[in-house]
């Protein structure tokens, strides 16, 4: 015997000497012939024949043979459109639909041949024990002992080769065609008879019994309608569905792709009418009542009783040794490619002649344990194994015709896409027809077996017709594919990367964040030789492929681009990336390589990231020591700790800082993505499965989500809140994977200034959330806490670490309010001298303009934050947009995200007017308070040094005065007409409008000089009609 290792091909046996192959007629016609003419006629004919009538049994032939004539059609095709090798059906249905369908739909034949076998084993003992009578051993185990005899006699001749049984094939088609010649000429010439014992009565041709046999007996306690036909169907399909066994022997043909179709059609032809001429005859001649009587009728009725017994036992016998050789051919094909663990010993063949030995064998047990079920039975099992592989016959036929692949082109043209889609259909409602239950079951098996072969057979290159149906099927979406609509909206990741390995972790991280969205890996290969290029390009296409595929197991399209630098790699990697609507809408890079930065360049000052403080190390230090040591099994560490495909690409050197942030600002401003910039991805800790994670929440930051939108709908933070909401959204996706749903809460993190803002702004966000219906958890801290040392530092000038005033010194060196600050807190040892009043409350003025800095509640004692030698008498509500727009002011920022509409352009014309005219629903604030404006007269503020806000040059209709330099002189200020101060691409305008009763004026809290909490005066009215608001910095 010979290994499968050995062979050629994937079903194909060696060939150490020649072996004789076999025609049209001997290898084809003759087993289709005698495969197809069953038992069942000589059995069970005159049965169904006296049970539905003449009409009825032929309808049920009609329907049969019409789903074997649309079968055979696809079959055909198939088999015309190339090289067929051995395995038969299998190999057609394998090599069209894959190794999954072509593996499940094999095995379920191979076990419906296997039944096939003990079907005509358990015919031919009947037909030895209906004749002998009483002569034949009774008991059910005697008989079974028979059946086992006969079932090894099959065996036996199939291991002696395929000449012995093709020679003894042919003389059994000649006992056979004496036996179907004898059946006619009985009616023809055989006298009538009435044998009361054996309840047959013969009239011989005669149009008065063919009257009563037309029609079925509606009344008859053996007629029961629908049901009946359903029985019946299901006993006489395996009767008509032998036309595969041609197929089966494709490995021994000379020509299978012709000698298949035009064989097959033709033994199926012949069939029909030998079937049509053997129920007219009973029909015409034997009486209703003796066909229900004796199943032996056939042989009773004849003219020579030897012929039809020699006929019955010769068309039992080959129709054994058709179906065990093809479920042994159908095994050793499934066992040479390997589909499933354990079926490859079932693939070697005998030295001579390639013959499946083990195979058969193996045909020979699973027929031994179906001898111990009746016949009727079988023959259903037998008729759901024939018709799923039906099914999914004209399914591939289907399939391929409609995937219009330019390499199917069958030399069989008589077929097209609707017979296969008919033939498909026709095949699934017989088998629930016949029995849904059976039918259920075999789907069932049929799934199990899908599956099974999925998950365990390794890859096939055999080209299915899955991929070209994909392929026809995605460009015809793609085409029809519309830009998305935002409430559709989901991310589409292209991930900038350059070294996988170094990247795991974020590419990781984003392949769970995509969520069934398009997800690109980008890497740009820079060279000047496009020659060289393109052998780099080739070998990183490979290398990235199976890392994608194989390694890391991610869903993801890989694009490479090739340019002479990063950053022009980069703008044609994003101008390319996608197909048709599917375009990527983020873009992730990794944050600069600070490191990689202060090696390269030593001399040059690079920004350290601050450590974590010696408390927070020393806490980790000890949990680390009371923790378990345990090996990580998340997958980010499993790629780690082996090798990568990747590894052996060439990387890019380092960008330089400058070429990263034009990277940066081509893909927000040019390309309008949405960028997300990644740092300490390298310390992620991913969802693993050898136990809890030591983090348990995924935290989002999003700061001022629920801000207030300004008048008309239109307001700078609109395109924050979008951002805010997105960041929502991702994390929402983010904890939808179910690793990552198992191992973390989400949670929202958002910050206030003080104590008393905590339960507002945790309504407000959690009010968004429930209308986002995202769950979450909602943490709110307060920067006034006291913990954050920087806050303490800025605010209150208080620290006492040396390493945070020297990261916030670092970060603010060049602030010029900063140095005033830092000047004006060296120098306070003097806290009552009155000449030094207006430059602290000036300096103060400074501080309090910054974000985060004023404080909206009136606080007391030990309490109060501020620390400062002055007393503000009244301390402004802290500022929003809403209040902001009652004031008169316009906020606007100049992106290339906002239409033209929603920046407001302030003319040097405009009118002056009130502040209580500007809206009536502002009557709560009660700007325009007469006592207030009456009261005081403010002082102007310095607008020339807010910090990173510049002035600009103004133009004064009635005189004015700016504040410039340090410590200079302050004039007097007449509001006016002026340019709007500007700072970057934000612009500001504040307009006061001044109605008939003169100019209202904003509050200036007077500062008073104290302690660091001042005391209320007594008699000064707390109570005031205006909000006082700093001036906007």
């Amino acid at each position: 015997m010979t290994s499968p290792d050995a062979k050629s091909g994937p079903a194909a046996g060696p060939e150490p000497q020649r072996i004789e192959k076999l025609g049209m007629m001997s290898g084809v016609y003759i087993p289709v012939f005698l495969s197809i003419m069953s038992i069942l006629m000589f059995l069970r004919f005159g049965f169904i024949l006296g049970q539905v009538g003449l009409l009825g049994i032929v309808g049920l032939l009609v329907v049969a043979y019409g789903i074997d004539l649309l079968t055979i059609l696809s079959l055909s095709a198939i088999a015309s459109n190339g090289e067929v090798k051995g395995g038969g059906a299998y190999f057609l249905i394998s090599r069209s639909l894959g190794p999954e369908f072509g593996g499940s739909i094999g095995i379920l034949f191979f076990l419906a041949q296997a039944l096939n076998t003990a079907m005509n084993v358990i015919g031919l003992i009947d037909c030895i024990r209906l004749n002998v009578g009483s002569a034949f051993p009774q008991g059910y185990w005697a008989g079974y002992g028979l059946q086992t005899a006969a079932l090894v006699l099959c065996t036996g001749l199939n291991l002696l080769g395929s000449a012995t049984f093709s020679k003894a094939s042919s003389a059994l088609l000649a006992i056979l065609t004496l036996s179907l010649l004898s059946i006619p000429l009985s009616g023809m010439f055989k006298k009538p008879f009435h044998d009361g014992a054996a309840g047959v009565e013969f009239t011989g041709f005669s149009w008065d019994t063919l009257a009563a046999n037309v029609f079925p007996r509606a009344g008859s306690d053996e007629y029961q309608g629908l049901t009946t036909f359903r029985q019946l169907f299901g006993i006489l399909f395996p009767a008509t569905s032998g036309i595969f066994a041609g197929a089966s022997m494709s490995g021994k043909l000379r020509d299978p792709s012709k000698a298949i179709p035009t064989a097959t059609l033709w033994a199926m032809l012949t069939t029909f009418l030998i079937y049509l001429l053997v129920i007219f005859c009973l029909a015409a001649s034997t009486t209703h009542e003796s066909l229900l009587a004796n199943a032996n009728v056939v042989l009773l009725t004849n003219l020579s009783a030897p012929i039809i017994l020699a006929g019955e036992c010769a068309v039992t016998f080959v129709s054994a040794l058709i179906c065990m050789v093809g479920s042994a051919n159908l095994l050793q094909a499934l066992g040479r490619d390997g589909l499933l663990p354990g079926l490859s010993v079932f693939g070697m063949g005998a030295k001579k002649n390639d013959d499946p030995i083990l195979a058969i064998l193996m045909t020979h047990v699973i027929a031994q344990i179906a001898l111990l079920a009746d016949l009727n039975r079988i023959a259903t099992l037998i008729s759901m194994g024939y018709q799923m592989t039906f099914f999914v016959m004209n399914l591939a036929c289907f399939l391929l015709k409609i995937g219009s692949a330019p390499n199917f082109r069958p030399g069989f043209k008589l077929f097209n896409w609707q017979t296969a889609l008919v033939g498909s259909l026709s095949s699934a409602v017989a088998m629930f027809f016949i029995h849904e239950t059976y039918a259920a079951v075999a789907v069932c098996i049929l799934v199990f077996l899908f599956l099974l072969i999925h998950y365990l057979c390794p890859p096939k290159r055999w080209g299915d017709v899955s991929q070209n149906l994909i392929y026809h099927q995605v460009r015809k979406y793609l085409l029809r594919l519309k830009p998305e609509h935002i409430k559709f909206w989901r991310p589409h990741i292209i991930l900038l990367i350059n070294d996988p390995r170094r990247q795991t972790r974020l590419v990781q991280f984003c392949n769970s964040m995509k969520k069934g969205s398009l997800y690109i890996l980008g890497h740009v290969i820079v060279t000047e030789n496009f020659d060289s290029g393109v052998d780099e390009a080739r070998l990183q296409q490979q290398a990235w492929t199976n890392y994608i595929s194989e390694t890391s197991r991610i869903k993801a399209f890989l694009q490479l681009s090739m340019s002479p630098s990063l950053v022009w790699g980069i703008r044609n990697l994003i101008l390319s990336a996608g197909l048709g609507g599917m375009r990527p809408n983020i873009a992730v890079l990794g944050f600069y390589n600070m490191d990689d930065l202060r090696k390269s360049k030593p001399g040059l000052p690079v920004p350290q990231v601050s450590s974590p403080s010696a408390s927070k190390t020393r806490r980790q230090a000890r949990a680390e020591e009371k923790a378990p040591r345990r090996r990580r099994v998340d997958t980010s560490s499993r790629l780690l700790a082996g090798v990568l495909p990747t590894d052996v690409i060439r990387t890019e050197g380092m960008m330089s800082p400058t070429d990263y942030m034009l990277v940066l600002e081509d893909l927000s401003l040019k390309y309008r993505l949405n960028v997300a910039v990644a740092h300490g991805f390298d310390g992620l800790e991913t969802p693993r499965r050898d136990g809890p994670n030591a983090k348990k929440y995924i935290d989002l930051w999003p700061i001022q989500m629920s801000a207030e939108l300004a008048s008309h709908g239109k307001n700078i933070l609109t395109t924050n809140f979008d951002t805010y909401t997105l960041i929502l959204q991702l994390g929402h996706i983010l904890r939808s994977v179910r690793d990552w749903r198992r191992s973390y809460t989400l949670r929202v993190m958002v910050f206030v200034e003080y104590e008393g803002e905590v339960e507002e702004e945790s309504a407000r966000v959690r009010a968004l959330l429930e209308k986002l219906r995202i769950e979450a958890q909602v943490v709110v801290s307060w920067l006034a806490a006291g913990h954050l040392s920087t806050y303490e530092l800025i605010v209150n000038g208080k620290t006492d670490d040396a390493e945070t005033e020297t990261v916030v010194n670092d970060a603010l060196e060049h602030e010029e309010w900063w140095d005033e600050l830092q000047d004006f807190r060296g120098q306070s040892g003097n806290p009552g001298s009155s000449r030094e009043t207006p430059q602290r409350a000036h300096l103060l003025d400074l501080a309090v303009g910054r974000s985060g800095v004023y404080n909206p509640h009136q606080e007391s004692g030990s309490d109060r934050r501020r620390l400062s030698v002055t007393e503000v008498t009244e301390m402004p509500k802290r500022p929003d947009i809403a209040m902001l727009a009652r004031w008169g002011i316009n906020v606007g920022i100049h992106t290339h995200h906002l239409p033209e509409d929603v920046l407001h352009e302030p003319r040097p014309d405009d009118a002056l007017c009130t502040i209580t005219e500007y809206s009536d629903s502002d009557g709560e604030y009660d700007l325009d308070s007469d006592d207030d404006a009456a009261r005081e007269t403010p002082e102007p503020h310095d607008l020339a040094k807010l910090p990173l806000l510049t002035r600009g040059r103004q133009s004064t209709a009635e005189g004015s005065s700016v504040r410039v330099g340090r410590g200079q002189q302050t004039k007097s200020l007449s509001i006016g007409t002026s340019q709007p101060p500007t700072y970057g691409t934000l612009s500001t305008a504040q307009t006061l409008v001044g109605n008939q009763d003169g100019i209202a004026s904003q509050h200036i809290p007077e500062l008073t000089e104290t302690g660091a909490s001042p005391p209320t005066q007594a008699g000064e009215d707390t109570q005031q009609g205006t909000e006082a608001f700093p001036c906007l910095r």
